[in-house]
């Protein structure tokens, strides 16, 4: 109990510390700015994105909290918050090597020939090694730092403290309710120290890119040897961006595959790495784009990637009621969020992008509008929009630093019109299946008045009945195959249209007109 309290004391003071500092430089800029001396703007995002990486594994994760909660932090510091650097001091392979052999409940030579006891990697969460297993295999080996579950309990309980004492004498640090975010940082942070979840998301990602472009790789691990501390994957040898120069290959090609394999993640399978920097990419020498590290990703349902088209559609289609659909679908709107401010703020926002094609939008600009628009209407952010934000602000800074010239909007205009493709296929799909439910039906009517003609009056009387619903299902079969063709070709014009692709879209709104007035007149005539 003692040392349970020397630990917490400890650690408070270095914590109180660190922050005292924090204000300390605030208090010196606001004397610059009183006296008529310039202070950079810049300045203070980075004081903060420092003290926080000095704080360690915790406060680097809090860190990473914060940068997807634009309701609390102003965007110059969530952009400086996405920068934090994951790398702390290494443990020495003297502290690691007890850890790996309890995992895998063998001695260390039982299963490789080789571990390197220098780290080839070193972050808040875990230690990586350079091994050899028996078989020959190359593996990267990782290990969860020793006592890190203790630390992030012991860090909540410090945050927690001092948010208390913070409330209350402050209501307004109060209505912020700071402690959500203490509880969702513990929730996030334990979650992604447990490696049986990251191999989870090893197995999803690997299913899902399985027959795939095969300029884009996801590593396989090896559950044999993995657990909830300890994960052993394929080492793969290759570049990292910043040694591109040492080989030849175009930084276009790696930035369309990245950007690809990024819109299938969200946009298709609804399941997408969350923290795309550059250290988290591999470049092979045949040019293979390999993605690290899996243990934050985010979710989006189909439902909210129905929303997310339908808010680009509204946006270039100037449609306010839509897009504030989206806010709503989204659950974003609280009793406190100011719906008149909303409805101009999105006024004012498709505005600015009506007509524009995708090619034309900056995707990390429009990400930091919406990102302001929350914090002004006190809109709720939704966890899988948060990571949503966040990695697209993360796979910019990506791109930007491979070819600044790339567009991925661009790269997101040819996805949607594939998708709008895929889509439509779909729909026919559904239309040929309702067809054919129907047409089995009156087929399987037909044999049943067929019958019932050789039986008695009575049943001659059912028959009739039945010949009437015959008729009726008959009747009904094209109206319906009809109304479901010239849904499918109006929605498919609006996606194209979204996506840029004026051409095809006018063609597919002629054809949905001709297929209204054909549908018209069959109410009509019959």
């Amino acid at each position: 109990m003692l040392s349970k309290k020397l630990k917490f004391y400890s650690r408070f003071k270095e914590i109180t510390l660190q922050l005292s500092k924090l204000g300390i430089y605030n208090i010196y800029e606001y004397f610059k700015v009183l006296f008529g001396i310039e202070v950079d703007p810049s300045l203070k995002p980075q004081k903060i994105r420092q003290t926080l990486e000095y704080l360690g594994p915790s406060f680097i994760k809090l860190g990473q909290i914060l940068s997807i909660r634009p309701d609390l932090i102003p965007q110059s510091v969530i952009i400086e918050l996405i920068k934090l650097q994951d790398k702390v001091q290494p443990i020495p392979f003297d502290q690691i090597k007890p850890i790996i052999e309890n995992e895998i409940n063998k001695p260390l030579e039982e299963v490789f020939q080789y571990i390197d006891p220098n780290p080839i990697g070193s972050a808040s969460i875990a230690q990586v090694y350079y091994g050899v297993l028996k078989s020959g295999e190359k593996v990267a080996v990782k290990v969860k730092r020793p006592g890190l579950e203790d630390l992030i309990s012991l860090d909540a309980e410090i945050f927690l403290k001092i948010i208390s004492f913070l409330e209350k004498h402050s209501k307004t640090v109060k209505d912020l309710d700071l402690k959500s975010v203490i509880y969702q940082y513990k929730y996030t942070t334990l979650r992604e120290a447990n490696f049986e979840i990251e191999a989870s998301n090893i197995r999803t990602f690997r299913k899902n890119f399985e027959n795939y472009n095969k300029n884009f790789y996801i590593p396989k691990y090896y559950p044999q040897y993995s657990t909830k501390n300890l994960l052993v994957l394929e080492f793969i040898e290759g570049y990292k961006l910043s040694q591109l120069d040492q080989i030849n290959i175009s930084r276009k090609h790696l930035a369309e595959v990245i950007t690809d394999a990024y819109y299938k993640m969200v946009f298709k399978d609804g399941f997408y790495h969350a923290d795309p920097h550059p250290g988290n990419f591999i470049i092979k020498s045949d040019g293979t784009v390999v993605l690290l590290d899996y243990g934050m990703v985010g979710n989006i349902s189909g439902e909210k990637r129905k929303l997310l088209y339908e808010h680009i559609f509204a946006v270039v289609n100037k449609n306010t009621e839509l897009a504030m659909n989206f806010y709503e679908g989204m659950g974003m709107i609280t009793p406190k969020t100011d719906l008149d401010k909303l409805e101009s703020f999105v006024e004012t926002f498709i505005e600015k992008y009506y007509n524009k094609t995708l090619s034309n939008i900056n995707l990390k600009e429009m990400v930091l509008e919406i990102i302001d628009l929350m914090r002004e209407c006190n809109l709720k952010l939704p966890t899988s929009l948060a990571y949503l934000g966040k990695s697209a602000i993360g796979l910019d800074g990506v791109i930007r630093n491979l070819d600044p010239s790339f567009n991925p909007t661009e790269r997101l205009s040819k996805f949607l019109t594939k998708s709008v493709v895929e889509y439509t296929r779909e729909k026919f799909n559904e239309i040929l299946k309702i067809f054919d439910f129907y047409y089995n039906l009156a087929f399987k009517l037909d044999r049943i008045i067929k019958l019932l003609n050789i039986e008695r009056l009575t049943l001659r009387i059912l028959f009739k009945d039945l010949e009437e619903l015959q008729n009726f299902y008959k009747s009904q079969v094209s109206k319906i195959a009809l109304s479901i063709i010239f849904a499918a070709f109006l929605i498919s014009s609006g996606l194209f249209s979204m996506a840029g692709d004026f051409k095809t879209s006018k063609i597919l709104m002629y054809l949905s007109f001709l297929t209204f007035l054909f549908l018209l007149y069959r109410l009509i005539r019959f």
